[in-house]
């Protein structure tokens, strides 16, 4: 009589970064039973106060990793603020006319998916992780770990994590969310390699959020409560879209230093 194989060992998976990657991944992984821990080098998960504009198909993809996902950014996510736009992903306008703002006349739309009816949508980024936050199972994540070293065991596999602080963890695999300044990528890809630290790209941008009030006395009503986009040639540009559930004007603008363009 043949016995049955052992039961697979369950995974034990580490997590590097708390942010909206980070977290997400952890509920994903949550909901199918596999273990894991966020190991976060902040004293606590926080998001820069900007707004991020959401894809329909990324919505999608938070539906298959967990609909409790998509359902949290429906919770913070804006439209366009006039329903005759909602079908609108930006109005192009031109960024070198003279014309007052208020004033300036589209040059082009670019209509959302599926022929607008499934628009692309933005919401605050702190807003977004603290309902992120609220699906994260108690204890999963560990505070003020900042990574400084990943070793494989040869014979086990098992992955040890030491710390900064001088704290050790264990794990069966190791995922590095920890954003463009990545220890994790750095350990995998080597110290000296290129691709381990940041380097200056000759591209900067500033955002922010305005509060409404003030967009719309510099913008026009129709320009501050619906997603534009100021372009010319080469680069810069500018964008604008609501956030706040309309209560702020997220704003995004973006350059180039010597000659490079810029696309963001």
């Amino acid at each position: 009589m043949s016995s049955r194989p052992p039961a697979p060992k369950p995974l034990d998976i580490a997590i590097i970064g708390g942010g909206i990657t980070g977290v997400t991944l952890a509920i994903a992984l949550g909901v199918r039973n596999i273990r894991c821990t966020i190991y976060e080098q902040s004293a606590r998960i926080t998001e820069i106060g900007a707004g991020v504009g959401i894809h329909p198909g990324a919505v999608r993809s938070l539906s298959l990793c967990d609909p409790s996902l998509a359902e949290a950014f429906d919770r913070v996510a804006s439209l366009n603020g006039w329903p005759s736009k909602h079908a609108v992903w930006f109005d192009c306008l031109d960024g070198m006319s003279e014309v007052p703002a208020p004033e300036l006349q589209p040059l082009f739309e670019m209509i959302g998916a599926n022929g607008g009816n499934n628009p692309t949508r933005a919401a605050h980024r702190a807003r977004f992780m603290d309902e992120l936050v609220k699906l994260l199972p108690d204890g999963i994540a560990q505070f003020n770990k900042r990574l400084q070293d990943i070793t494989e065991d040869p014979v086990s596999g098992k992955m040890t994590i030491k710390f900064c602080d001088g704290s050790v963890a264990e794990a069966d695999a190791v995922l590095g969310c920890d954003g463009i300044k990545s220890r994790t990528r750095a350990l995998m890809v080597g110290e000296d390699h290129p691709a381990a630290k940041c380097s200056y790209s000759h591209k900067y941008a500033y955002r922010g959020l305005i509060p409404m009030t003030e967009a719309i006395e510099a913008l026009g009503a129709e320009k501050a409560e619906n997603s534009v986009m100021w372009v010319r040639l080469p680069m810069p540009f500018g964008v604008v879209s609501t956030v706040d559930e309309g209560d702020s004007c997220n704003k995004l603008t973006v350059s180039r230093r010597w000659g490079r363009t810029v696309m963001s």
